[in-house]
């Protein structure tokens, strides 16, 4: 009996791996999906070290992590800029660079994207251009300090007022 050196192929695919996701980004699954491929379509006289799978699982979830690291930092970055003035541009139908300046009034989070929001208008992090301090419109720091207690003042005032109601 002739022990041929060709196995049986079968694809590698699960119902898992057949779906489309639209993303480009693999994720541990599909390194799982893969190293078990692998083991499974292996030749048995060349079969392939463990410290081999480990390593690759280590440089996998390297760059997992860096990922990571990265769009938590995109966040913290465009969590940071709320109350800067930015000026964001972008290209208008025509082509034209179009480009807007003023105060950040929010962030959306939203599937790994970041968007700063100047005067209720949405704008990837990425059309960010210039960040500064924003302009002095005169009140000086204690004023502005006044102001805030004045209105937390009033807001304690008028929730114990209706709880003794």
């Amino acid at each position: 009996m002739a022990i041929d050196s060709i196995n049986y192929y079968q694809p590698a695919t699960t119902a898992s791996a057949s779906k489309s996701t639209g993303t480009t980004n693999l994720t541990m699954d599909d390194f799982f999906t893969l190293m078990v491929a692998q083991m499974s379509n292996q030749d048995m006289y060349n079969t392939v070290d463990n410290t081999e799978f480990m390593a690759q699982m280590a440089q996998f979830s390297m760059v997992q992590a860096l990922a990571d690291l990265n769009s938590m930092s995109q966040t913290a970055y465009s969590v940071n800029l709320v109350g800067k003035e930015a000026t964001v541009a972008y290209s208008d139908d025509n082509g034209e660079l179009i480009s807007v300046t003023g105060i950040v009034d929010g962030v959306n989070l939203f599937n790994g994207d970041a968007e700063v929001v100047i005067n209720g208008t949405p704008y990837a992090l990425s059309s960010v251009m210039k960040v500064g301090a924003p302009a002095q419109s005169g009140t000086t720091v204690d004023e502005f300090l006044k102001q805030i207690q004045s209105s937390v003042s009033d807001s304690i005032s008028s929730m114990s007022s209706s709880e003794t109601e």
